[in-house]
């Protein structure tokens, strides 16, 4: 990793977490916070958690760790509108 992509990566989650305030402030949607959620998340699995340069395996369990992850979210989702 260069410092050039930390850096990159550090001033991207602070506009990000910025949008994410300002949005809360605002009273934005749903689905727009859930996306801003899901691209920091992005970043700091690629570049902190070194995914983008990590092995092929270590893509896999993150993956597989990413369905378990929806499949318990949708168990849940599930259980709410059953009852």
């Amino acid at each position: 990793m260069t410092a050039r992509s930390l850096v990159f990566t550090y001033i991207l989650l602070v506009v990000l977490a910025a949008a994410s305030w300002l949005l809360a402030d605002v009273g934005g949607g749903t689905a727009v916070a859930l996306l801003i959620a899901a691209l920091k998340t992005l970043a700091i699995a690629l570049v902190f958690m070194e995914l983008w340069i990590g092995h092929a395996s270590d893509r896999v369990i993150a993956v597989v760790a990413l369905f378990f992850v929806v499949l318990l979210c949708a168990g849940a989702l599930a259980d709410v509108v059953t009852r």
